[in-house]
């Protein structure tokens, strides 16, 4: 029961309450639920309180078996009054937006303090519906999941969505494999511009996962595909393959940013292979990718590919058959109206450059993959990138090598030093490099490998060219391009940290970016009751 401030209620709420036995009470947007409160009356409460309210849960125990979910007008905290005392047994899906969400909506919705344990649910936290939420947080939780299960969703798969915050300061515990994090949707007719560097992402930051034993390399620390992306950012993980889908699975993701995190694997992944950290990043390929300053801990030797990449149209049906191979044949558009480039000639191209390839914008501009100063724990010896080649899989043909480039496409630090003069390591002519602004070699290169319309002696596309990372050029460093012979041009640089959603300030603007092209309007919503596709594994193959 709640206590006199049910005095100052309107008369309706006031007969709410004593009538009732609401566990939830309160006026303007300050709210209490009491030890014990079920679904249904923080539904009855979410009803009678404005945007902005805040609901405080007492410590002590809670059982949630039906899926509340957040009006799309009205935003709301959750919140434990002590952080981790409010114990909740979750049945199913407790807490989201239950396909409501729709068009543009800035409220906040925030999740906070809970302890929530289940037998066996697909997720407890789900967030669904066509629109984009642009202010979601979900921090200080603990997750203690039975292997095979989900902590938190975004998106279903026949919906076009955005999903804008961030999931922070969470802890995920399981006996075997789990996903902290999941997003997934449509392919987008109309993708926003590019969101690297910007707010337009999901950021999942300084978050700690323990698995014990991995049972599932399949099942990733993330994953994702349709548009949505994601900035992993500042976790410790162990036993969890960091992993996304790619262009075949609705377009995939525009942008992954992977930096800053200790991704580790133990003995306890040793029964699925993985304790030599093989792909202990691995994506399936699409849109831009920056890696840098994560630190990889193994316990079973150290694999040549820990950060994987892979492009699954450069082989026969795709290898999954979630789109054509691109090949150069292929003219058909694709469901948001884009092509292959199916550059001239062919049996050079073989379709370069490929509908949302690693390497490049959702638009088709050239936007190469960056990736420095990822090393061994132990060693602190350089872990690259790896483009990875399947040859002939299946006996058909390969066309990676076409595709995607060394020094065209992406571009591998030189070395794991960082630079101790303007020429050493990095001297500006392939590769990249790291280090002081005033260490960056005076000299650059803006295409060792020519594209298309350029030569050695002509200009070749935009876009590309070596890259180097100034550390102390701003709070987190700039990644400058040379984008003409000689002449370094800021490229990227890292969103605010931490995410401003953490301090409670406001959302900066995200730079402005060339315009996306008009989009039929989005399909409709799905009904309440339908789930997603479960993802397949990245690692399978």
């Amino acid at each position: 029961m709640c206590g006199k401030g049910i005095l100052v209620f309107s008369l309706i709420n006031l007969l709410w309450a004593s009538g009732a036995e609401a566990s939830c009470c309160g006026s303007g947007t300050a709210w209490n639920c009491t030890a014990g409160t079920t679904s249904a009356e923080i539904s009855t409460a979410l009803g009678n309180a404005p945007d902005g309210a805040t609901l405080t849960f007492a410590a002590g125990a809670y059982s949630w078996d039906s899926f509340v979910s957040f009006d799309n007008s009205k935003g709301v905290t959750l919140v434990c009054a002590t952080v981790g005392a409010c114990n909740v047994t979750a049945t199913g899906t407790v807490l989201g937006m239950n396909g409501n969400l729709s068009g543009t909506n800035n409220n906040l919705y925030r999740i906070s303090g809970f302890n929530f344990t289940t037998t066996g649910t697909d997720f407890i936290i789900w967030f669904y519906g066509p629109g984009t939420l642009q202010q979601v947080r979900i921090d200080n939780n603990i997750f203690d999941l039975p292997s095979g299960d989900v902590g938190i969703f975004f998106g279903e798969d026949t919906t076009v969505a955005n999903f804008y915050g961030v999931i922070d300061h969470n802890t995920f515990t399981s006996s075997g494999s789990i996903s902290a994090f999941i997003s997934i949707g449509a392919v987008n007719p109309s993708p926003p511009p590019s969101p690297a560097g910007t707010g337009n992402n999901m950021f999942f930051e300084d978050n700690t996962i323990t698995i014990a034993t991995m049972t599932d390399a399949g099942r990733g620390c993330m994953d994702g595909w349709g548009g949505n992306a994601t900035v992993y950012r500042h976790n410790t993980s162990t036993n969890c393959l960091v992993t996304t889908h790619g262009a075949t699975h609705a377009g995939g993701p525009p942008n992954i940013e992977l930096y800053e995190n200790n991704i580790i694997v133990d003995s306890g992944s040793a029964g699925q292979g993985f304790d030599d950290c093989g792909r202990c990043f691995h994506h399936q390929g699409s849109g831009e990718f920056y890696a840098f300053n994560n630190s990889f801990t193994a316990s079973g030797g150290k694999n040549d590919t820990v950060i994987g990449m892979m492009d699954y149209r450069a082989y026969a049906n795709s290898i999954d058959g979630g789109a054509p191979i691109c090949d150069g044949t292929y003219t058909a558009a694709f469901d948001d109206g884009g092509y292959d480039g199916n550059r001239d000639p062919i049996e050079t191209y073989q379709g370069y450059p490929c509908w949302h390839q690693p390497g490049r914008d959702f638009s088709g501009n050239l936007r190469p993959m960056y990736i420095w100063n990822n090393v061994w724990s132990d060693t602190l010896q350089m872990v690259p990138m790896d483009m990875e080649d399947l040859g002939n899989y299946n006996g058909g043909p390969d066309y990676v090598p076409q595709h995607e480039q060394n020094n065209r496409d992406y571009f591998n630090a030189v070395s794991a030093a960082a630079q101790t003069s303007p020429t050493s390591p990095f001297d500006g002519t392939s590769g990249m490099g790291f280090g002081t602004l005033a260490n960056q070699p005076t000299t650059c290169s803006n295409n060792p490998t020519p594209l298309a319309g350029g030569t050695s002696t002509t200009p070749a596309e935009a876009g590309g060219g070596v890259g180097y990372f100034a550390i102390d050029d701003g709070p987190q460093g700039t990644l400058y391009r040379c984008s003409a012979t000689d002449t370094w041009t800021v490229h990227y640089v890292p969103y605010v940290y931490p995410h401003p959603l953490v301090s409670g300030a406001d959302i900066p603007s995200s730079p402005s970016s060339p315009s996306s092209p008009s989009s039929p309007s989005s399909p409709s919503s799905p009904s309440s009751s339908s789930s997603p596709s479960s993802p397949s594994s990245p690692s399978s193959i």
